[in-house]
This record gives structure tokens, sequence and C-alpha cells, in this order.
């Protein structure tokens, strides 16, 4: 009796375990099939058209987005508007879209990936213009030499020289705030003074451009390397700009009656060691012979195989 009871206890434990391997292999086979029918219906829609694919986020390759557009000045996201819904869908976007511009000013900075496992690209911007005389002959060889590169305006100077603001956008470069006044004892008397400052450059630049014009490109006076810059670092971010500072210059502010061999000989000298380089020259009257050298250095760095972009393109 004891040996029976003993045989029908293995026999019904032999069983379970058989039972639960089945349905196991049952429940992997309705999870695969399920899997299938969902990935064969949801690349299509209602009317058996492809959607576009759904990628995880190392798949991501940002073409055309709403912050290329707001960028560029084609969307009416109004940055400054006292709305609370207005200001949220703009911190949303900050947050979620701009990876690839925060991406290169951190490895422009030497952070992440080592310098020489990067793709060789160089982001040309020019300072505190426009100007009379030197901003218009810097786009002349910009579309020479078939470049786009980045105009970090001051507001004031846009209220002079509208016509020349409207040449930049048109031919396709890249447009961020600088400041309005170029006072830094106004700006950065206070985070709110920053503020109106930056408020006081968007006016002027749509007043030019239209209202719908946006950016998310900035540049503080002077770069961000400044002492107790925290406080106006953190009221630019929860504005919903990224802000770039620079690895490589000219040295066009350095002094006046500069000489052509001097900015090559600095930027040859600052740009050694880079494969992504965010270059800091200005577009002032003062500055011809940034003018003069231009043509060499972009040269120069296509003979290097660097790629050029703008700040305005690259999502």
């Amino acid at each position: 009796m004891d040996n029976y009871k003993k045989n029908s206890r293995q026999i019904y434990q032999r069983r379970r375990i058989v039972a639960i391997i089945v349905s196991s292999f049952v429940l992997i086979a309705l999870i695969a099939l399920i899997g299938k029918i969902f990935l064969s219906t949801s690349g299509k829609d209602a009317d058996g058209k492809t959607k576009d694919k759904i990628l995880t986020t190392s798949e991501i390759k940002l073409d055309e987005s709403d912050i290329d557009k707001l960028v560029k000045g084609t969307t009416t996201l109004n940055i400054f508007e006292n709305s609370e819904k207005n200001i949220s869908d703009n911190l949303a976007s900050y947050k979620l879209r701009p990876y690839r511009l925060k991406t290169i000013r951190d490895q422009s900075m030497g952070k992440g990936p080592r310098q020489s496992l990067l793709k060789k690209e160089v982001f040309l911007t020019f300072d505190d213009g426009p100007s009379s005389e030197v901003t218009e002959k810097v786009l002349d060889v910009l579309k020479e030499e078939n470049v786009k590169a980045t105009f970090f305006v001051i507001g004031k100077n846009v209220e002079n020289y509208p016509e020349i603001l409207k040449r930049i956008h048109e031919e396709g470069h890249g447009i961020g705030i600088h400041t309005y006044s170029h006072n830094y004892n106004e700006i950065y008397a206070s985070p709110d003074a920053l503020q109106r400052d930056i408020e006081a450059c968007l006016k002027s630049i749509r007043n030019v451009l239209g209202e719908d014009f946006n950016t998310i490109l900035y540049r503080f006076p002077g770069g961000s390397f400044r002492k107790n810059k925290e406080i106006f670092i953190n009221r630019v971010e929860d504005l919903g700009y990224i802000y770039f500072d620079w690895n490589v210059l000219n040295g066009d502010a350095e002094g006046s009656n500069l000489t052509e061999d001097y900015l090559i000989k600095r930027f040859n000298e600052t740009s050694r060691g880079y494969n992504i380089l965010l270059s800091l020259m200005h577009d002032t009257n003062a500055k011809q012979n940034t003018v003069n050298t231009l043509p060499r250095i972009i040269q120069q760095l296509r003979a290097e195989k660097y790629e050029f972009k703008s700040l305005g393109d690259t999502l």
C-alpha cells in the first residue's frame, strides 16, 4: 500500500511538471504570435500605408524637429509669453528634443567620449553683429565657400542693421541670442535683469524676422566661465535655452590691430586635439582681419576632413 501511494505521488508530480512545461511552451507561443500580429499591423495605418517606425533612444537620428523649427524660426512657439501652458510645452520640448545640441556643447568642452573617437565637425560662430561693414563680408566668404555658420547677435545692432539680419536668416545660417546691450553691469545685475536682456534681444530679432521667429541658441556675454554664473545658467535653462561657449578661437578679441598671422596662429593653437570644434570669432567692424583669414581657416579645416555645420541645422 505504501509503495502504491509512493508511486502515485511520483506519477502525480511528473504529470504536474509536464503540465507546467507544456503550459510554458503554449504561453511563449501565444506571446510570440501576438507580437508577430502586432508588428505586422502596427506599421500600417487604417489605409494600409506604412507608418513611421518608432525608434529606441539608441537608434534615434534627429532630423528636422520642433527644436530645429525653433532655431530656424518656422514655428510660433513663444518662450516668453505669460502662459503656463506655453511655458510648460516649451520646457517639455527643451527636455525631450535638443539632445544633439547639448551633446555638441558637452563634447566640445571635453565631456563624453574622447575627442579622438568623434566624427570631425566644426561649428563656426560669430558674436556681436550684425555690423555695417564686416558681417556682410563674412557672409560673402561663407557663401563662396558653401559653409553655414551661427551668428549670436546683439539686439541694438539688429535694430541698426535689420537688412543684414534678414540676409543671415535667408542664407540659412543659425541665429542665436547674445545680448541686447552687451552691458555686463546691467545684464548680470540679477537673473531677472538677464532675462529682460534676453527678451529685449528676442524682440529686436522678431521685429525684423516676424513674430513667429524663435531660437533656443544662447551665448552668455563673456561666456559661462565667469564666477557666480550658476544662478544665471539656471535661469537661461529654465527659459528653455541651450547656452554655448567655445573650445577654439582666433583671438580676434584679444587686442586691436591683430595681424592675420596672429589670428591663424591662435586658431591653430586652440584647435589642437579636438574633433568637435566650436569656434569663436567676431563680426564687428574692427574685425576686418577675421574676414581676411576666414577663407584660409575654412580651407585648412576642409583639408583636415572637418565637416562644417551650423548649430541651427544639427537637429
